[in-house]
């Protein structure tokens, strides 16, 4: 009995549209990270000298509040990944436990 309605909540097309999405837009935050992470490696790699620079008299350069901020913005891509997932799709998937009676 569970497998049968484990399979009609497969089969339904707004399931199927959910998971598209959902999956659609985990894979352009992920695409995002990525690009972020790379353009700061590759900068790193190719022209190391302009993250060497410091700030003013201090000791600190300028890759390291790059460096931090491309930590939050990973933090901040995850964050809306959650906020945006928990709003949704997740009421989506509650509507079609409630309308398939699945527990």
């Amino acid at each position: 009995m569970k497998q049968q309605i484990e399979d009609a909540i497969i089969n339904d097309a707004t399931f199927k549209n959910m998971v598209k999405s959902r999956n659609r837009f985990a894979m352009w935050l992920s695409m995002s990270v990525l690009l972020i992470y790379f353009i700061f490696i590759g900068v790193a790699c190719f022209n190391p000298q302009l993250l060497a620079q410091t700030l003013g008299n201090q000791s600190i350069t300028v890759g390291m509040p790059i460096a931090a901020l491309v930590i939050i913005l990973s933090w901040f891509i995850t964050g809306v990944y959650i906020y945006i997932t928990n709003r949704h799709f997740d009421q989506v998937k509650a509507q079609l436990k409630r309308e398939y009676q699945y527990e």
